[in-house]
């Protein structure tokens, strides 16, 4: 990732090398022997596949803009999701804290009831057979026995005392037995509430913890992605900033362009040799459809504000490009950006390039007259689908071609 940039910089630096190189080779063009000539193509064989593995990349690169935007949006949106899982996951917690603690206490209480009932059920168990014991005394003594006890009573009042003591003993007796019974029963009971009570909670804790697992695991995925997303952002924004740099680089070479094309008409003389073109240009192409203009606008490729130095003619793929007037081959051939080009002088300072050509007819040196076939359309280069980028120069410096077109 980091290298890229470094590899990038260097095709740059080729390419720029490359065209200046191309520059020379078309000034001393007309006058080369043939095994110059043969080398020449050679070269520029080279120059084609290094700029078009750097326009390769360049299309690659010039989506980043857009990327870029949705990565912040992206990351933007995980992030606020993450904020709510991580407020979900604490109350989610808490709730599992207020069940472990209901769950402890009901197990003390639970503990405590067991311990109660237990001794509940041992007084339980002795009343009983103390009661038992009194009902097999009074068994063995039998009805006479009883009344043998009343009746040997001094007196009444002695009687009724121990009529009421006897009954008295079978009555705390039977109160007892009542009292410990209902003691057992109500212990029991709250048992079971406890046991039931412990039941639902297990089974809350076992629920709040499966969603405590989840959100965790799901805090851990969305954690991932937004790691995932903040590196994919990263490496936009590298991206982005390398592309603003190739931007850079093809405004140099735009005006680059513009200096070869003054230094070509100078050096190869042609522009003194050659009475510039005072008779009317026809256009380039038979139909299609002016698709964009001349001067500042939207690039439909970059989505930025720049300048458009001719205007775009659709058309179908294949149509033959003709030479809007008489004039001079400078140069038939690949440029960066305009993939194949011919760019023909007319004397006087002024030339007309055609570009995004499929093919190319002509070659540099050779004269044109008004309609040859030099190219066909194509969409080569730094293009949206096949069309002409028609260009018409003074001394190198962009005119508006419709000024030089006649009416359609």
């Amino acid at each position: 990732m980091k290298r890229k940039p470094a590899r990038l910089s260097l095709l740059g630096g080729l390419a720029a090398l490359a065209l200046l190189a191309v520059t020379l080779g078309l000034i001393n063009g007309p006058a080369l022997a043939s095994s110059d000539a043969g080398e020449l193509s050679t070269k520029r064989d080279q120059l084609g596949g290094i700029q078009a593995q750097i326009e390769k990349i360049r299309k690659t690169v010039s989506k980043y803009r857009t990327e870029e935007k949705n990565a912040l949006a992206a990351l933007q949106k995980v992030e606020d999701k993450l904020e709510t899982l991580q407020a979900s996951i604490g109350a989610t917690n808490r709730k599992l804290g207020s069940a472990e603690k209901q769950l402890a206490q009901a197990d003390a209480e639970l503990r405590a009831a067991e311990r109660q009932l237990e001794a509940a059920t041992r007084e339980y168990q002795a009343s009983v057979e103390g009661l038992g014991a009194r009902l097999v005394e009074l068994y063995k003594m039998g009805p006479s026995s009883y009344l043998e006890l009343l009746f040997s009573s001094q007196d009444f009042a002695d009687f009724v005392t121990r009529y009421e003591f006897a009954k008295m003993i079978v009555r705390q007796d039977a109160d007892v037995f009542l009292q410990l019974r209902a003691e057992k029963d109500s212990l029991e009971e709250r048992k079971q509430d406890i046991g039931e009570r412990q039941t639902r909670l297990e089974a809350s804790k076992k629920e709040i913890a499966l969603l405590s697992a989840s959100l965790a695991s799901e805090k851990k995925r969305v954690e991932q992605a937004m790691d995932e997303r903040a590196y994919y952002l990263d490496r936009v924004q590298a991206e982005r900033a390398r592309w603003e740099k190739e931007l850079a680089e093809e405004e140099r070479q735009s005006r680059e362009l513009e200096r070869v094309i003054r230094e070509m008409q100078e050096r190869l003389g042609k522009s003194g040799q050659l009475a510039k073109w005072t008779g009317k240009f026809i256009w380039p192409v038979a139909g299609g459809r002016l698709s964009r203009p001349f001067g500042w606008d939207i690039h439909p490729i970059f989505r930025d504000r720049r300048f458009h130095s001719g205007i775009d003619i659709a058309i179908g793929s294949g149509t033959p490009v003709k030479a809007v007037a008489d004039g001079y081959v400078l140069m038939a051939g690949w440029i960066n950006g305009y993939g194949n080009t011919v760019i023909l002088d007319h004397g006087g300072g002024l030339s007309t390039l055609y570009a995004h050509n499929k093919s190319v007819s002509t070659s540099a040196g050779k004269a044109v007259l008004q309609g040859d076939i030099i190219c066909k359309v194509g969409s080569t280069g730094i293009s949206t689908g096949p069309h002409l980028h028609f260009e018409v120069r003074q001394d190198g410096s962009p005119q508006n071609p419709m000024n030089m077109l006649p009416a359609r």
